[in-house]
């Protein structure tokens, strides 16, 4: 029931300017979807995180938009080959392009979490080497100065 509740949601093509119109709303989705990877993918390169997570915010709803034209499209695949816009050619060659720009966006992601988890395991490692006692003294026991460990390190792992 579901399922056919959104289905009827969907706008339907039963005109060449309705299915051209379909896929002017999947361009004009990934017009503003596009400059969005673009800009995240430099700042992570560059290792500016806190500027690339306001972007990361700003991407999500056009991610969206531009998931949501895509499935209006594709409800609509039958009357968008009978009609055929000549936009339609367009959408197919950006969304290719798109593709190979979301899979450098993926790869650079992927990194800088590597990188970023690396660091945090390294700090972890160093602050628990510091704390712990390194032998034992002449009498058995720990080396005056000795103190309990600190907290455990907590991280948040949301980026």
């Amino acid at each position: 029931m579901l399922q056919s509740a959104q289905t009827s949601l969907r706008p339907r093509a039963s005109t060449v300017e309705d299915a051209d119109g379909l896929v002017q709303a999947a361009l004009r989705a990934l017009d503003e979807l596009e400059p969005l990877i673009v800009q995240e993918t430099e700042l992570l390169r560059d290792g500016r995180l806190h500027p690339a997570l306001d972007v990361s915010e700003r991407k999500a709803p056009a991610a969206q938009n531009y998931q949501r034209a895509l499935e209006d499209i594709k409800a609509n695949t039958i009357a968008l080959g009978r009609f055929i816009p000549a936009s339609l050619s367009i959408l197919k060659e950006r969304h290719e392009q798109f593709a190979a720009l979301l899979a450098l966006n993926m790869a650079v992601l992927g990194t800088a979490k590597t990188v970023s988890e690396s660091i945090v395991r390294e700090l972890a490692t160093d602050i628990g080497r510091a704390r712990s006692p390194q032998g034992y003294g002449i009498t058995g026991h720990a080396p005056g100065g000795y103190r309990t460990p600190a907290a455990p390190l907590s991280v948040s792992k949301s980026l």
